[in-house]
């Protein structure tokens, strides 16, 4: 395990105040919760008329829920979600896309590329461009994440993506993954989705979240300390929900995100975090906190 240091001497004693103080003088500052358990619920019955309290203002009809009454008054009066009468025409495809992303979270994961900053152009991203993108990305973190790695040829995950980015992988026994290659498949199933800028994007955060894992997380203890795999190397994605409030105001905070949008970031977090349930990687989930 390598030292980290975030800040040196001489910058600590001059730099103002940051959410990284912050945080550590109130470990209730969160983005995100951490979604552990599924709560079962009581199904009422369509007998249960007591707690029928919401009714149709149209018709004598009493539902047990509001959606249950929105529905009702969409399929039988012809009103729409924001309790107006629906005109004739089918609605724009933006209308839709926003509607069903804002009414299910795992629709916002469906429709994740399709918002124009992201969505794919005639710009071709082949092993060439990766190359020098992460040979760019290397040279920015070296100083700070990296400095026992002389170059970009001596970085394990450049390695990792160069040698089986043409490779067609597919995903059996995930559990025997780790999170390298987990990483890898993450950035493959999603380059040809998007356009050049935003991918750069995606190994970006990809590359300063592995490092914060291999940074701030035990690597293998059973190794010895000279062959000892790093975090990445030797865990698969169950645990990694449970990082990002600390990834997101312990580390990209106190570097200024490394000159990444704050908001993208979150969002493609939770992009993240998705993909990793979906592929059953992890048994957990986050969602922002409704004061976000």
């Amino acid at each position: 395990m390598k030292e980290f240091d975030p800040i040196p001497e001489d910058v600590e004693e001059n730099r103002e105040p940051n959410i990284y103080d912050q945080y550590n003088n109130n470990n209730n500052d969160s983005i995100f919760q951490v979604n552990t358990e599924k709560v079962k619920r009581h199904r009422r019955g369509k007998n249960e008329i007591n707690d029928r309290i919401f009714g149709c203002p149209d018709c004598d009809k009493c539902y047990l829920s509001g959606p249950a009454l929105t529905t009702h008054r969409k399929t039988k009066h012809g009103f729409g979600n924001n309790g107006e009468k629906r005109t004739r025409g089918r609605p724009k495809k933006d209308c839709i896309i926003e509607k069903i992303t804002n009414n299910n979270p795992q629709n916002k994961f469906i429709y994740f590329f399709t918002e124009d900053y992201r969505k794919v152009s005639n710009e071709v991203v082949d092993l060439e461009k990766i190359k020098n993108n992460l040979r760019t990305i290397f040279n920015q973190i070296h100083e700070e994440l990296l400095p026992n790695i002389n170059n970009v040829e001596e970085y394990h995950f450049y390695n990792l993506i160069i040698e089986n980015w043409d490779k067609n992988e597919k995903l059996e026994k995930i559990l025997q993954y780790n999170l390298d290659i987990i990483f890898l498949l993450y950035l493959k199933e999603f380059y040809e989705k998007v356009n050049l800028e935003y991918f750069w994007f995606m190994i970006k955060f990809i590359v300063l979240l592995r490092e914060y894992l291999n940074n701030f997380k035990e690597g293998n203890v059973n190794k010895d300390e000279k062959n000892k795999l790093e975090y990445s190397q030797a865990f698969g994605a169950e645990n990694v929900p449970e990082v990002f409030n600390d990834f997101l105001l312990e580390f990209m905070e106190l570097y200024d995100y490394f000159g990444m949008d704050k908001e993208e970031i979150i969002e493609i977090i939770l992009h993240f975090c998705f993909w990793l349930s979906a592929k059953q990687f992890t048994q957990l989930n986050i969602s922002l906190l409704n004061n976000c």
